[in-house]
């Protein structure tokens, strides 16, 4: 008994001892390369430690968190005029700062976006241009957005002076809407129609307080909108767009204002040569209808014209364009205003132009056409967001 109570711990020892002993002779009998490639394989399996975390504080955790999307768009123009003694409103001669605007995009929460636009225009005071919160969910398929917004009447009024094909708006753009065009605060709803082409209808409630062809004094009186936009391909690289408007409202007669709209636009951009050529060809009809309490009912009150332009790219980044303008201005039996504009612009990048433009304009009243030259520079700073199609 007191055998077998030995030779079992000892059996077991001297098997230990002699796998020791035999993996000491495997380790001493590795050549050096083995030991080079073993060292390399325990380097790479190897886990690192944990790296400290950084330091932070509540400050740098919000720095650059939630911020929006924000871009500095900056128009400076020169002109001149042959109008010795122009009035206000018209082209005077000199070096302005035309517009500087400042654009802030962003997601608010998972159901709501941003975009808010802030304009300095001539350097005077800042005006809120656009304050808009859209939906992110599409309930039923429509596009809803609420604040103060252009609406998208026709072509030229969605557009920002920056994004204007030409140095100033139409003339009958003007007339119509003033000078910062049909821009109100109210809700949209937009749906797109599925068919096989491009159709979007708009509609609107809108506040009205447009100063030219409605401002209603009484803030029940809403102004109501409504839009039609197709765009069709016409080949692989053309394609057509065409749209209705229409607005009515109360103007600041508390009679019932109308304006009535219509535009194509045709563009080209051949595949093969897609960054050195391309076209643009537009015309924009409106007939605006704002009768007054001390005129008859008939077409003394209306006014009505169109614009036609076409832009060609000569070369990556040169483009040459020329518009004409025609204008029936309200109260006027038969003179008609005409104005024939011609533009040079070279793009080095999409975030700088230098537009060089001529405008002749004869006014319906009769005298001597009034001349005028424009040299504008047009640049941005920041993540700008895409321009309207």
């Amino acid at each position: 008994m007191s055998f077998q109570k030995w030779i079992t711990p000892a059996l077991f020892a001297g098997l230990c001892f002699a796998t020791v002993a035999s993996a000491q002779d495997v380790d001493a009998g590795l050549s050096p390369d083995d030991e080079a490639m073993l060292k390399e394989i325990e380097a790479a399996t190897a886990v690192p430690a944990p790296a400290a975390p950084p330091a932070t504080s509540p400050a740098s955790f919000f720095t650059n968190l939630f911020n929006p999307a924000m871009s500095v768009n900056g128009l400076l123009l020169g002109s001149v005029t042959s109008l010795e003694n122009p009035l206000p409103g018209q082209v005077q001669t000199g070096v302005r700062l035309q517009e500087v605007e400042l654009q802030l995009t962003a997601n608010v929460d998972p159901y709501l976006s941003a975009n808010i636009t802030l304009a300095i225009p001539d350097a005077e005071g800042i005006e809120i241009e656009e304050g808009i919160l859209s939906l992110t969910a599409k309930p039923y398929g429509l596009s809803i957005r609420g604040g103060k917004m252009k609406v998208p009447f026709g072509r030229e009024n969605l557009l920002h002076t920056h994004a204007l094909p030409f140095v100033d708006r139409s003339l009958i753009g003007d007339a119509v809407f003033g000078e910062e065009g049909l821009n109100e605060v109210g809700a949209e709803a937009s749906y797109l129609v599925p068919v096989p082409w491009y159709l979007l209808l708009t509609v609107s409630a809108l506040g009205g307080d447009n100063a030219v062809t409605f401002h209603s004094p009484n803030g029940r009186d809403l102004l109501g909108f409504a839009g039609l936009k197709n765009v069709f391909d016409v080949t692989d690289d053309a394609t057509l767009e065409a749209g209705a408007s229409y607005a009515i409202g109360n103007n600041s007669d508390r009679l019932t204002s109308q304006v009535f709209g219509g535009h194509l636009v045709f563009k080209w951009k051949p595949n093969d040569a897609a960054t050195t050529h391309s076209a643009v060809v537009a015309v924009e009809a409106l007939y605006a209808r704002a009768p007054r309490p001390d005129t008859p009912r008939g077409r003394q009150t209306d006014q009505y014209g169109f614009y036609a332009f076409a832009q060609y790219q000569l070369f990556q980044r040169w483009y040459l364009g020329g518009r004409f303008d025609f204008l029936q201005p309200a109260g006027v039996a038969s003179p008609v205003d005409l104005r024939q504009s011609a533009i040079l612009v070279f793009a080095p990048t999409e975030f700088s132009a230098i537009r060089l433009q001529g405008n002749v304009t004869e006014l319906g009243g009769g005298g001597e056409p009034i001349i005028e030259g424009h040299l504008q520079i047009n640049f941005t700073l920041g993540a700008h967001p895409a321009h309207a199609y």
